[in-house]
């Protein structure tokens, strides 16, 4: 039904219309309808309301369609905005978030993951949408790259795969004063000679003895103990030490070498090397060395000269002791210790044409001892002559064996080569001595330690009468076990030696592979005293070692949980790859080689793990090559598979 009237109809009253309605009935484009009744005012007023209605209905509808069109063009807008991967909605994210929360395995890791991502996503759609929004108001400003956890997406923007360790820089307070907000403490005291780098900053590592008890105040004595299984670098580190002692004025000792580990060392600083061993050289016991030199030179205060007599005497006394034990298998008697004083009394007896420049040999000590007197028999309680001789019985044969067989060739006779103090290193040889003769190495090995402290103390008294200057020393005492291990009279012998380092300004560094070495002795007592080495150095590095060693050394060295894993984690072999060595390739170390744990104190405060690294110079000259003898071992091999190999193709094409 039309409610609109005809247009041109005579004598109709028309109302009038707002331009809008009129331009919207016109723009209908009515056609005209003739022959239609005339309509009264009021049916004519209500289909005009009708009309109203109806247009407003329309004019609503178009505008919800216009502001349809433009909501879907921004929806069209921020679609094309968006770029990249879907984001997660909300219920995707929660169910995710409950399983990275109360999963397990690779679901809890993946949803993990994923969340992360989204976060990623949502972070860099927000900072592009922000970017569109807002949009640049000037010619200056200008859009980024893309910024992610690892840095900016692009060239220039300084991305890394990897995100390594950020740049330290080591200095003084005076220094870096103004960063103070930002500075850390040092690891480690830069005070010493430097060993290598921090396990975990990678800061440098310095110590030595006697930098460390004379300028550092750290330790209490200046002694060093090192233990850790062989072929891990013990000896490397100990040469470092020695060349730090040496570039600083210390002479280091190297008080009887058995492998050698230091001989190339001290043949390369210029140092003394003396050999000892069948046909290479000989020590006399007897001799006073560099203790006996000096006595003549001590004229002017015959108190001082009294003293170092007696000093001499008491070490001759202790080291035929010693050696006496080591032959016998056991602790000589109170008596026998008496009646060698005794003899060596007699010797240099005025007359007897012996001095301490000029000193007797085991032969004659043996004469003393059987020749007998009234001084003698005294000494060993015998009524008669025939009484001493049952007396002096095992005495007897424990020094004949001294003058004869393998001890005679190097204890019987004049000293080769006496200690230079002098020199700028010293190292005693003495791997000429055949590896399975224990007895004989450990009796050399205590000889050296004997000469050595005595030429140390020997030094000491000319620097005290003013007769030379002030030296330090350096005493390395390596493969301890060889002589502790002979029985449980050897401990209070090294005990005598290395109790009072500290007196005469020397450093003291021992080394062994494990305290089960030191724990392998007969009784508690002996037991107590090697294990009192440990204890009594005031400073430790330790090596790789197995887990039971860490729970040995619990009682003396407390070791935190970190340290006892990372220690025992050094003593894991090589992986097996099945492959062997080029010709020419170098011998790969052990995963633990170099790695070492220096503690000082007898609580569990944390210690100082490092890793030692070799110097270009220390490379090329070879002193840390222990493996010389095993050099040219792939290579003949080597030649030998080539020319089995060439035999087997000329056979095969014959």
């Amino acid at each position: 039904m039309h409610l609109g009237g005809r247009t041109g109809t005579p004598g109709r009253a028309r109302s009038a219309r707002p331009e809008s309605e009129s331009g919207e009935r016109s723009a209908r484009n009515r056609p005209t309808r003739s022959g239609r009744p005339e309509r009264s005012t009021a049916e004519e007023r209500g289909r005009g309301g009708l009309r109203k209605d109806k247009r407003d209905k329309d004019l609503d509808q178009a505008e919800r369609e216009a502001a349809a069109k433009r909501a879907a063009a921004r929806k069209a807008a921020a679609k094309k905005t968006q770029s990249g991967p879907k984001l997660l909605d909300d219920a995707q994210r929660a169910k995710l978030e409950v399983t990275a929360r109360e999963g397990n395995g690779i679901k809890a890791a993946w949803a993990t993951f994923r969340l992360h991502t989204d976060d990623l996503r949502r972070r860099n759609f927000a900072a592009r949408a922000e970017r569109i929004e807002y949009g640049s108001f000037d010619e200056f400003d200008r859009t980024t790259a893309q910024l992610t956890d690892r840095g900016y997406i692009g060239a220039g923007g300084g991305r890394m795969n990897v995100v390594g360790r950020p740049v330290e820089y080591r200095a003084t307070t005076a220094q870096v004063a103004g960063l103070w907000p930002w500075s850390v403490g040092a690891g480690a005291p830069l005070i010493g000679t430097p060993l290598g780098s921090h396990l975990h900053t990678g800061a440098p590592v310095c110590f030595d003895p006697m930098n460390w008890f004379m300028r550092g105040s750290f330790i209490t004595a200046p002694s060093l103990f090192v233990l850790g299984l062989n072929g891990f670098g013990k000896s490397s580190l100990v040469r470092r030490i020695v060349l730090g002692g040496v570039a600083q004025g210390i002479t280091p000792l190297v008080l009887a070498d058995v492998k050698p580990d230091y001989r190339k060392l001290v043949e390369l600083v210029g140092g003394q090397v003396i050999d000892l061993g069948y046909g290479h050289g000989k020590l006399n016991p007897l001799a006073a060395g560099v203790l006996g030199s000096i006595v003549p030179l001590l004229h002017e205060s015959p108190e001082l000269q009294t003293q170092v007599v007696q000093e001499m005497r008491a070490r001759q006394v202790s080291l035929v002791a010693g050696l006496v034990e080591l032959v016998r298998g056991e602790r000589v008697r109170d008596f026998e210790e008496t009646l060698i004083s005794t003899s060596l009394r007699i010797l240099y007896r005025e007359g007897s044409g012996f001095t301490p420049e000029n000193p007797p040999i085991m032969e004659d000590l043996l004469d003393v001892v059987v020749a007998g007197g009234d001084e003698l028999r005294l000494d060993a309680g015998a009524d008669d002559e025939e009484e001493y001789a049952e007396a002096i019985k095992e005495l007897r044969r424990s020094l004949r064996a001294l003058t004869q067989g393998p001890f005679g060739a190097i204890f019987n006779g004049r000293t080769t080569t006496p200690i230079d103090t002098t020199a700028t290193a010293v190292c005693i040889d003495v791997s000429h001595i055949p590896t399975g003769d224990k007895k004989l190495k450990a009796a050399v090995m205590l000889a050296c330690w004997a000469d050595g402290f005595a030429s140390v103390e020997a030094a000491h008294v000319l620097a005290d009468a003013d007769l030379g200057p002030q030296r330090y020393f350096q005493v390395v005492m390596d493969e301890l076990w060889q002589v502790l291990g002979l029985g449980d009279f050897m401990v209070d012998r090294v005990d005598e030696l290395t109790r009072l380092q500290r007196g005469i300004a020397t450093s003291l560094i021992m080394i062994s592979h494990t305290i089960k070495d030191l724990q392998a002795l007969g009784s508690e007592a002996a037991i107590a005293k090697a294990l009192g080495f440990l204890e009594r150095a005031r400073a430790k590095i330790f090596g790789a070692l197995p887990a039971e060693e860490i729970a040995r050394l619990d009682s003396i060295v407390p070791f935190t949980s970190a340290e006892e894993d990372m220690v025992t984690s050094w003593s894991a072999p090589q992986a097996l790859t099945g492959e062997a060595l080029k010709p020419g390739q170098q011998r790969p170390p052990a995963p633990g080689t170099g790695k070492f744990l220096l503690k000082i104190g007898e609580d569990r405060r944390p210690g100082i793990p490092f890793h030692m690294e070799f110097t270009i110079s220390e490379r090329e000259s070879g002193i840390h090559d222990t493996n010389q003898r095993f050099s040219e071992f792939t290579e003949t091999t080597a030649t030998r598979g080539a020319g089995t190999e060439s035999g087997s193709d000329e056979g095969s094409v014959a």
